[in-house]
């Protein structure tokens, strides 16, 4: 019997799992980047990737699979990114194969019936591989799309850019191209009340080498930096990794959300205010010190709302989630998760709900061969209490520590396909699966982190240290030998 770590502290807000129906995720690391999206009440759109473009819709309580729009003339679509507005407006951003080489944008509306395309894609030109990489959308007061991205040409950046949709056709805003030194990356876009455009990306520029938050926004005069120098001046670490989160509230607030480096390389939560004249720093939501991944925010009665991952007791990433109430942070969820035993919470999304009740939605591997989570998050009714989320399982307790042990528990999770795969390839043609179905092996099965026993099995008693690399191919071998039949 394994041991069952220590039950993380008990959720504030009641919970449901929606269990988006995905079906086999087996994914190994590839990341799904999912998105998640909602009209403010209970009409959810969700999109990942596993491994092509998915799209599910959540509405009167149930799911229905939406097909992958595709544009005219192409074969093919990878969606990045759905987004929802007033009166129901849904636009999703769609990636394509083009001539050449190049990755040209398209934006869809949603119709009901199918989906209407916006204009000429959205790239800065056609000249030979050209990609447009990260994708940002926000919809302003009457649904229509405001669309930032960046591109990037022969392997190095090329630029960023905004587009405003006018009902008719795009607008550019913003063709920013960065220095040969510089890039700009991880975008963030927003429509305020007042119909003002909001980016935030990083910028490569600084004098330091280090990447920098920059805040802009769209006046009538034209761009202006929302407090460059005050917000470089905040006593906080510099940017560590993840992409900001950026979200205006309807008095005019911006609020930003991101994930700070410190001295050693750890990783905390920043946070950020701005107040119309000023950056200030705010003080993040009260946890035990880990290393935070994947933060992100949303507006609720404009105060934030952020969900991050960081290692808890279990020794597994889940999930965290504050609210901020006046001055005071409320954590509603610590060391959540929803798959049973060990686990990694990454790729966090959030989106409102009904009556002051929100949605996340993140990437979940577990047993069950699934990794696209969803759950809805609302406030108790009377007598209603949170429900725990399952047991959680420290990794290093489930490692093997024999080869043979390995082995036997990589077939008890192989796929019929997989095992026939392996099966038919010939004992010295073993080496094709060292990358991918070898890098699956050392991660998951401690080989870079500390598994001795297992390493040790595979010196087999020679007394010479072996390397993660040798040993997982003689795990390979051993899987092989399982696969073949009886008697060969």
């Amino acid at each position: 019997m394994l041991p069952l770590a220590c039950a993380p502290p008990p959720a504030t807000l009641c919970w449901r799992s929606l269990a988006p129906p995905t079906g086999d995720e087996n994914l190994g690391l590839a990341k799904t980047s999912p998105s998640l999206a909602s009209d403010g009440a209970d009409d959810l759109w969700l999109t990942w990737k596993a491994p092509g473009s998915r799209i599910l819709r959540w509405t009167r309580g149930q799911w229905s699979e939406i097909p992958v729009p595709v544009p005219p003339g192409a074969k093919g679509a990878e969606i990045p990114v759905v987004a929802t507005g007033p009166g129901g407006a849904v636009v999703v951003a769609a990636l394509t194969g083009g001539k050449d080489g190049a990755t040209p944008l398209y934006v869809g509306r949603s119709s009901g019936a199918g989906w209407d395309w916006l204009g000429p894609p959205l790239i800065s030109s056609m000249v030979p591989f050209t990609h447009v990489n990260d994708v940002a959308i926000a919809l302003d007061a009457s649904g229509r799309p405001v669309v930032a991205w960046s591109e990037e040409v022969h392997v190095r950046l090329g630029g960023l850019f905004v587009a405003r949709w006018d009902g008719a056709s795009w607008k550019r805003i913003l063709d920013l191209h960065p220095p040969d030194t510089g890039y700009h990356l991880s975008l963030g876009v927003a429509v305020d009340p007042a119909d003002r455009v909001w980016l935030t990306w990083l910028d490569g520029g600084s004098s330091s080498g280090r990447p920098r938050l920059r805040v802009s926004r769209l006046d009538k005069s034209g761009w202006i930096d929302i407090g460059r120098r005050e917000l470089e001046a905040l006593d906080l670490p510099p940017f560590g990794g993840d992409k900001p989160t950026l979200a205006v509230a309807r008095d005019g607030t911006a609020w930003l959300a991101w994930v700070a480096a410190g001295v050693h390389s750890e990783r905390s939560l920043a946070i950020a205010r701005w107040n119309g004249v000023t950056w200030t720093a705010v003080a993040p939501p009260d946890v035990p010190e880990g290393h935070v991944a994947g933060a992100t925010m949303i507006l609720k009665g404009g105060a934030p709302t952020v969900a991050w991952s960081q290692p808890d007791e279990s020794d597994n990433r889940h999930l965290y989630l504050a609210d901020l109430d006046g001055d005071r942070w409320r954590v509603r969820f610590a060391g959540f998760h929803l798959a049973e035993g060990v686990s990694a919470v990454g790729d966090i999304n959030l989106a409102p709900g009904s009556t002051g009740s929100l949605y996340v939605s993140w990437d979940e591997g577990g047993e069950d061969r699934r990794r696209t989570r969803l759950m809805h998050a609302y406030a108790c009714t009377a007598g209603e209490k949170p429900m725990m989320p399952p047991k959680a399982l420290r990794e290093r307790d489930t490692w093997p520590a024999t080869v043979d042990e390995a082995a036997r528990l990589i077939v008890s999770k192989m796929s019929p396909e997989d095992k026939e795969k392996v099966r038919k390839t010939p004992q010295n043609d073993l080496i094709r699966f060292h990358q991918g179905f070898g890098t699956g092996i050392r991660n998951s099965l401690g080989l870079w982190r500390g598994n001795e026993r297992l390493l040790a099995s595979c010196a087999r008693g020679q007394g010479q240290p072996v390397h993660p690399d040798d040993c997982s191919m003689q795990i390979i071998e051993a899987v092989w030998k399982l696969l073949q039949p009886p008697g060969r």
